[in-house]
């Protein structure tokens, strides 16, 4: 991924995903296009506004809830090779991006030594979680501090220090993932303790909260639950975006089940969301963001995967966890990025 890469049907080079405007979130609106144009329109106090999708710069484009895309404005989104995810309704998550022939194979090929061989899933399980671990102790501390006011971050060190002492003591990803639920556990409690979320209401982990209301009525354990689940949500829809621009299918994953449809999507995910969603969902649950909880909550989040490249991290994720190519006994070496 080193040029601009020029295609048939359209004059000039496109832009590569990782220099374009990271992602774009939008609820009750109709993507259309128009001579060329992708537009959306909402309807606000009876008025109707329409606004441009700037595509040729877009990585991902996120439809929430009440949003409709026309044939032609998908069109127009595959020709630009930006990624779709519908979001928000609580359902089954959908992704999607264009069929292209243009996409190497070689990250593909590296993948299936992951996939294939248990040696290489447990290795490349392992510098996975070691990023994911880096991720936390690096910026999940600061939002802790930052968003959710925490003074103490001893505690999610404390859970950082343990699981990584852990990696190597595990021999099998049944083994690993006994140690990430230990791990897990040990945020939401410290994330709770430290937000001051726990003073009001006992929280405890539960994946599509029904309880949950998202306004300031609801309880902030089952809000935060709620919030958490959007997050997560919003987070795969970075590393779907981010495989999809290796050229690698998300039906691959190297500790999330090899049954798992789109196991690989939360296998990188998982590398970077808890230290931004965390601490983003407890702040919001806690209403130390300004607005509507919801809006807020997903404003932010997207603000700082944006700010901080989350989607560029997560290419080079996976440029670097990768195991080398093997042609039958032959090692092929990694190509440089």
């Amino acid at each position: 991924m080193s040029a601009p890469e020029k295609r048939p049907g359209r004059a000039g080079p496109r832009l590569l995903v990782t220099q374009r405007a990271q992602a774009l979130f939008l609820e009750r609106a109709r993507v259309h296009a128009d001579n060329g144009r992708v537009l959306y329109r909402t309807a606000d106090d009876g008025l109707r506004k329409e606004y441009s999708i700037p595509h040729a710069n877009l990585a991902l484009l996120f439809l929430g809830q009440g949003t409709s895309l026309t044939q032609e404005a998908g069109r127009l989104l595959a020709e630009e090779n930006v990624y779709v995810a519908f979001t928000g309704s609580g359902g089954s998550p959908l992704h999607f991006g264009a069929l292209t022939t243009y996409t190497g194979t070689s990250h593909f090929r590296r993948m299936l030594t992951a996939y294939a061989d248990p040696e290489a899933s447990l290795s490349m399980a392992r510098a996975l979680m070691r990023i994911r671990i880096a991720s936390m102790q690096e910026r999940g501390c600061k939002l802790a501090d930052s968003l959710c006011e925490m003074d103490d971050d001893r505690p999610i060190r404390k859970a950082c220090s343990k699981f990584e002492g852990s990696l190597e003591l595990a021999d099998s990803i049944p083994a690993l993932l006994g140690y990430e639920g230990d791990y897990t556990k040990s945020l939401y409690a410290a994330f709770a303790l430290g937000s001051g979320l726990s003073r009001r209401s006992e929280f405890k982990r539960i994946p599509r909260c029904e309880g949950g209301i998202i306004g300031p009525a609801g309880d902030p354990a089952a809000v935060a639950n709620s919030l958490i689940d959007h997050g997560n949500y919003l987070a795969n829809g970075f590393a779907g975006a981010a495989l999809w621009a290796l050229g690698i299918p998300p039906h691959m994953p190297v500790f999330h089940g090899k049954t798992r449809s789109g196991g690989l999507v939360f296998d990188l995910a998982d590398t970077f969301k808890e230290a931004y969603v965390m601490p983003t969902a407890f702040a919001a649950a806690m209403g130390r963001l300004k607005g509507d909880i919801a809006k807020s909550f997903r404003g932010k989040l997207i603000d700082e995967f944006s700010r901080d490249g989350v989607l560029a991290c997560a290419i080079s994720t996976l440029e670097s966890t990768l195991p080398c190519e093997r042609l039958g006994d032959h090692v092929m070496p990694r190509r440089p990025t």
